[in-house]
């Protein structure tokens, strides 16, 4: 499948540029596309991502003291 990226990211050791034009194989373009890293080729609307995503966050503290004494 033909992509364009949206934006530079890493996928093993190939390196994809923002406003790249390549051709992967169908199941690689799925996952960037599901990502918004990529749209197909040719400006057909990014297939859009179902389900919750739910950020469990707590609360931390860095300790900032000596801790030899």
């Amino acid at each position: 499948m033909k992509i364009e990226c949206n934006t530079a990211f890493l996928d093993g050791r190939d390196r994809f540029e923002a406003g790249d034009v390549r051709t992967v194989p169908d199941e690689a373009a799925a996952r960037f596309i599901a990502a918004g890293w990529a749209t197909p080729f040719g400006g057909d609307s990014p297939v859009a991502v179902e389900g919750e995503t739910n950020l469990n966050i707590h609360s931390s503290v860095i300790g900032t003291g000596d801790s030899n004494g």
